[in-house]
């Protein structure tokens, strides 16, 4: 019985159930259960991160997948484990752990020291060299100048419970909790960009109301400069959404105008764009189709970018103004995949020759997302890239579309490849989905996902 062991009168004390002790790692977390002497903890591995190859002399393991997928590697051997899987490993075998997804795995072993282990390189993301990269491009957003022009409107969430239905009809009857207000639309985009570091100004068309003004304190509160034109006839935009208490939407009330901003708003739009245009870095024009976005605006965005030698990225809405033709000139266009079959006015096509037709008609680089599908990019008729999507679980899609753009935007004002751009827009989404509400991401969630 070599492998027998008792260890008697340990001097470790055991950690309580409700003082976990946690130990940051390079591939994620350590949550110590037991104590450092009886290993008995919880790995939390992040997906693409992954431990060092390592052999112990001695300690003998078992490990538990609690939850995520992790891929196994022994020597020669590989194996994929998910929830439910368990492994024998005993001493003098190598082997390491990578996050296919975020994972918990939980951990048994014997007689735990540190110099019972011996590695032969170091634990850390699985592609260094990319992540390396896109962590510089995301630590540069800090400071840098953008300029977005586009339908900003106002969301409204009125949360409540619901325990009976009306008598006056088949409906349910929302007891009123709680009432929220945010940026939406282009604001989400701004507030995004603002919320990762950058500077960035607004220039878009409200209403002389209360929820025009509520978009100007909220602005104001996050610290962002705007142009907020007006006009007596139009009024702000507001999505008003009546969620239960575990935010399942129940109706969306819309209040709106989409016909075309008047000439002289447009003129006064457009002289305050090229009175900004000089000092950003990008431009991001945001269409919602609720007016703002003219074809000349379009157009003198465009020349602006040119003029300036900075990138002009183009969301757009085509059941609005937007048109095929307004998206020749941008230097990213990003439309999700309903959005590029009403441009095209194709809604049988394989999803790639969507991609490879639309980027024929437009001179810049189309980036196309596609939800639970990922993310393509296309130039020239050619598909460049696919990016799988990183959201397993969804929670609110609203905004994801603003994140991705802003996200872009900022990568392309500091130089990045569109490649580079597309796979931190698409990362991005990944986080805000699993949130409620048009959500924003910080540096910190960001680069965890990178």
């Amino acid at each position: 019985m070599d492998d027998f062991h008792v260890h008697f009168r340990s001097t470790k004390a055991f950690f309580s159930g409700g003082d976990v002790h946690k130990e940051p790692k390079e591939w994620g977390e350590e949550h110590w259960i037991v104590n450092k002497e009886y290993c008995g903890k919880k790995l939390m591995l992040k997906k693409d991160r992954r431990c060092s190859m390592h052999t112990h002399k001695e300690k003998d393991e078992v490990f538990y997948i609690q939850s995520g997928k992790v891929k196994l590697e022994t020597g020669g051997e590989e194996f994929v484990l998910e929830p439910g899987d368990f492994i024998h490993i005993p001493p003098r075998t190598p082997h390491r752990f990578t996050g296919i997804e975020d994972s918990e795995i939980f951990e048994f072993s014997t007689n735990h020291q540190e110099d019972d282990s011996y590695r032969t390189e170091y634990s850390g993301h699985v592609d260094v060299e990319r992540f390396g990269r896109q962590t510089e491009i995301v630590n540069s957003f800090k400071g840098r100048s953008i300029l977005v022009v586009g339908d900003c409107m106002l969301d409204r969430y009125t949360q409540g419970s619901i325990d009976r239905i009306s008598p006056e009809a088949p409906v349910p009857v929302v007891r009123a909790r709680e009432v929220k207000e945010m940026l939406g639309g282009a604001g989400n985009a701004v507030a995004n960009i603002k919320e990762l570091g950058a500077n960035v100004q607004i220039i878009s068309v409200v209403g002389k109301d209360g929820p025009g003004q509520q978009i100007k304190t909220l602005l104001k509160d996050k610290g962002i400069k705007s142009t907020l034109l007006s006009e007596s006839t139009r009024p702000t935009t507001v999505k008003h959404r009546i969620v239960s208490a575990n935010m399942q939407q129940i109706v969306r009330i819309d209040t709106e105008e989409s016909h075309p901003i008047s000439s002289g708003t447009e003129k006064r739009l457009i002289m305050a764009m090229k009175e900004v245009a000089p000092s950003a870095r990008a431009i991001l024009l945001t269409d919602y189709a609720k007016g703002v976005l003219t074809s000349k605006v379009i157009s003198t965005g465009y020349s602006l970018g040119k003029k300036n030698g900075i990138p002009v990225i183009l969301d757009p809405k085509p059941n609005g103004i937007a048109s095929l033709e307004d998206l020749k000139d941008a230097s990213v266009v990003t439309p999700n995949m309903r959005e590029a079959r009403l441009l095209l006015g194709d809604y049988d096509s394989e999803p790639e020759k969507i991609g490879c037709k639309l980027s024929s008609d437009i001179r810049g680089t189309l980036v196309l997302t596609r939800g639970g599908d990922g993310m393509d990019v296309y130039k020239k008729g050619k598909l460049i890239i696919h990016f799988d999507s990183h959201s397993p679980d969804v929670v609110d899609v609203s905004g994801a579309g603003d994140t991705v753009a802003a996200v872009v935007t900022l990568c392309m004002a500091c130089g990045s490849t569109v490649e580079d751009a597309a796979d931190i827009g698409n990362r991005a989404a990944s986080i805000v989905v699993r949130k409620s509400g048009a959500a924003t991401l910080t540096v910190g969630e960001l680069i965890d996902v990178l």
